[in-house]
């Protein structure tokens, strides 16, 4: 097409934000879990690591969807696949509503699970077909603001409900809702654009042969695993060490993520300004290591709030601007982008799901100031790795590759 604004449409807008509202929602159904744990807890007689399976059982089963579920976004198109992805978690997460046992819920946060593995993969390849390279980074950070979003409305929302069952039933149909809207208004692709529907495995094979997509995959492994066994387990950290009541404890534990919401925006869009990417995840994963160890050695004062805040910010360049770097990869391309990404996103929901539950919740089983302290430790070491992975990772940003040029 002849110009930049006939190949790429405003109505991109409108595609990303169904996207949007898709992922806030889902994310937000999940992550009610942890603010409710002093309800589920008692509830269902769960031990810590019952919790732990039902908070990671999404991951556990995105270890097994991704790569078919970009395949199929690659071979059948965006808007069909995550549909019915959407549809498939809303169901479920509105059925977890009439759950009478441990095993009930496991069973249908894995459903659950299996939408957004299929979900996932498909936003990256959104963004290559929908947006122009120098909005790559901002265009990956405003979905990523959504699983922040939703993931801090979890978080905050969870004990203002009065109960679990009706905090699951009522986001859950909001979500069923936002399934409806992306089925009824999002597109594959701009009106007039063909990209080609390779067959299913193309996109697989393509990336399984890149490094660069081998290395981004393994830290957005260290990066979830980080996330979930901080998040996870800090409101409860809170409650039992420092006895914090729930409400402020999981308000505490919001700001990190109301911090990744500002980071997710405004620093991959730096990163697309000044034309560099590697930089923003060295410093992200350096300075939010430091931030969110020190929230809880200071807890319960003042400096938690702020560091955990500012930590936040911080981390909230590295996902997006890794996503940015897969977008941008030339070996890969936007038809190809869903398989890839399902690589990526199979690896990233592994660390979601073995990271809190082989490392952090062994740590912090014992619920002590020590146990925590170390799990945190540990966690801020975990993030300290993301570093050493992405020094061997190609820079894709636009200055690099003008310079090539």
């Amino acid at each position: 097409m002849s110009t930049e604004a006939e190949r790429y449409p405003s109505y991109r807008w409108i595609v990303l934000g169904l996207a949007w509202l898709v992922l806030t929602l889902l994310v937000w159904s999940w992550f009610l879990i942890p603010s409710l744990a002093f309800r589920l807890f008692p509830e269902f007689g769960l031990t810590h690591a019952q919790f732990t399976l039902i908070l990671t059982a999404p991951f556990l089963i995105g270890i097994f969807t991704p790569l078919w579920g970009g395949a199929l976004g690659d071979r059948f198109g965006i808007r069909l696949i995550v549909a019915v992805a959407a549809l498939l978690a809303s169901i479920s997460g509105i059925a977890r509503t009439f759950t009478p046992s441990f095993m009930g819920m496991f069973v249908l946060m894995s459903l659950f699970g299996i939408g957004y593995g299929v979900i996932m993969p498909n936003l990256p390849k959104l963004v290559g077909i929908w947006f122009p390279p120098r909005q790559a980074g901002l265009a990956s950070g405003i979905y990523f603001s959504g699983l922040n979003i939703g993931a801090a409305l979890g978080l905050l929302t969870g004990p203002l409900f009065g109960g679990w069952k009706p905090a699951f039933l009522t986001i859950g149909i909001l979500m069923l809702a936002a399934a409806f809207l992306w089925a009824l208004f999002a597109r594959d692709v701009p009106q007039g654009v063909h990209i080609q529907m390779p067959p299913l495995v193309t996109g697989i094979k393509r990336g399984i042969k890149s490094k660069n997509v081998w290395l981004i995959a393994l830290a957005q492994f260290l990066y979830l695993g980080a996330f979930v066994g901080f998040s996870g387990n800090f409101p409860s950290a809170l409650e039992n060490v420092h006895h914090v009541s729930p409400k402020t404890a999981g308000a505490i534990a919001s700001l990190l993520t109301w911090g990744l919401v500002i980071g997710n925006f405004f620093l991959p869009m730096f990163s697309d300004r000044i034309g560099i990417r590697k930089p923003f995840v060295h410093f992200g994963a350096a300075v939010s290591a430091l931030c969110l160890f020190f929230a809880w050695y200071f807890s319960p004062g003042g400096a938690t709030g702020i560091l955990i805040f500012i930590g936040g910010v911080i981390f909230g360049s590295i996902q997006p601007v890794l996503f940015a770097i897969l977008v941008e990869l030339p070996e890969i391309g936007p038809e190809c982008m869903g398989g890839a990404s399902g690589i990526v996103a199979t690896l990233l929901n592994a660390g979601g799901f073995f990271v809190p539950l082989v490392v952090t919740s062994p740590l912090v089983a014992a619920g002590t100031l020590g146990a925590y302290t170390t799990g945190f430790l540990v966690t801020a070491m975990i993030l300290g790795g993301i570093i050493i992975l992405t020094l061997f990772l190609m820079e894709t940003g636009a200055k690099a590759t003008t310079g090539k040029k």
